[in-house]
């Protein structure tokens, strides 16, 4: 009898990690499109100075990153531009709108038009849910990271979602998504050993 009991218990344990894959890779495939890499040229030679992660959103034309992704590019535009590479390879101009330096995000202008785009959750997760951290890390192409909603990051100054994920660098200004694809947080910092850090979707729709 408890030889039965192990093997539901193995059986079901396999499922539920088979739909979570199924559940990852679906939305993977969904959003990836909508994900772009955003870049930080020097006028003059035409090199990349930095390199992040940006998010198209629902809302036309509007792309969201970090602001220390693109703070180069909006403090100093006579000597930096910024630029975007899409899953397709294409290149655009971008043109930084609004910023909110204390949350560390910048609402940015594209002609990019991916068929699928991401909306705001305007809910919080509940603790200990999976979520989904999607960016560029070192710029080896988008990647997608399941990882843990801990609630915000105690005795912080400012709004942090602690995520028990991996954000590695590139991946800042990233969206980090529930099991529907909303945005939950974008991607901040990390301090390694899968500890990460968001800035709370509030703070976006706030900006908006």
């Amino acid at each position: 009898m408890r030889s039965l009991w192990y093997c539901c218990v193995v059986w079901l344990t396999l499922c539920a990690q088979a739909v979570q894959a199924d559940s990852a890779e679906q939305l993977f495939a969904r959003y990836e499109p909508a994900l772009l890499q955003v870049r930080v040229l020097e006028n003059a030679s035409g090199a990349k100075a930095s390199i992040g992660t940006g998010f198209v959103l629902e809302q036309p034309n509007l792309l969201v990153t970090n602001y220390h992704v693109v703070s180069e590019a909006v403090l100093f535009p006579e000597k930096y531009q910024l630029e975007y590479l899409a899953q397709d390879q294409s290149k655009g101009q971008l043109k930084v709108l609004a910023v909110d330096v204390i949350n560390d995000l910048a609402l940015v202008q594209t002609d990019y038009q991916p068929a699928q785009r991401f909306a705001i959750q305007p809910s919080k997760p509940v603790q200990g849910v999976t979520l989904y951290s999607l960016g560029n890390p070192h710029a080896l192409g988008m990647i997608l990271v399941p990882g843990t909603y801990n609630g915000l990051q105690k005795y912080s100054f400012y709004p942090r979602i602690h995520f028990t994920g991996a954000v590695n660098s590139g991946m800042s200004g990233g969206p980090t998504v529930d099991a529907s694809g909303k945005v939950v947080g974008i991607n901040v910092a990390s301090a390694g050993n899968q500890l990460g850090f968001l800035v709370p979707a509030q703070a976006l729709t706030a900006l908006l």
